[in-house]
């Protein structure tokens, strides 16, 4: 079974990092999902809202030692 594998997490959406992991992703072909950026984004808006929640991208799991490679040079 092919699963989601989080490669990455951020803390807002506004890092330079979440802007260009998704463009080498998206060069790279692969397909990701971001998962939490709107709940983190209105973090402090609802009371709800956990305030350690990361926005995650995940890939698909045969995709995911790529994606880490990818991920990784731009560190």
């Amino acid at each position: 079974m092919n699963k989601p594998v989080t490669i990455a997490t951020f803390t807002s959406n506004f890092d330079m990092k979440f802007f260009l992991i998704k463009e080498m992703l998206d060069e790279a072909g692969i397909k990701y999902m971001v998962v939490n950026e709107i709940t983190s984004t209105v973090d402090g808006v609802y009371a709800g809202s956990p305030s350690n929640m990361g926005i995650d991208i995940r890939v698909l799991e045969e995709n995911a030692d790529e994606a880490f490679e990818i991920y990784n040079s731009i560190k």
